[in-house]
């Protein structure tokens, strides 16, 4: 029985390279300045963004708070349907998923 896939697909990074300058800025950043870089980019390139940085272990935390910002379907177009799932579920307290 196949594994359900819950880290994106390597072809997802390689369709929508990020800017490492940008992943600079963000990693230096404070909480509220992530917020106001990323509100300003379309929901597709956050997706891209937070499943790129969940899948690196220093960048991880980042990742998931720019996943907050996407909605489960923009996840799951981007990074497939079990990684994007995922990576949804973890970017919400457990309090605030649907039952």
């Amino acid at each position: 029985m196949p594994q359900a896939q819950t880290r994106p697909l390597p072809t997802a990074f390689a369709r929508y390279p990020i800017p490492l300058e940008l992943l600079a800025v963000l990693h230096r950043a404070s909480e509220d300045d992530v917020d106001a870089l990323v509100s300003r980019m379309p929901e597709t390139g956050r997706a891209r963004l937070a499943a790129y940085c969940t899948d690196k272990d220093h960048l991880h935390r980042l990742g998931l708070r720019i996943a907050g910002t996407c909605d489960e379907a923009a996840l799951v177009r981007v990074v497939g349907a079990d990684a994007g799932a995922s990576l949804y579920a973890q970017s919400r307290p457990a309090g605030m998923l649907p039952s």
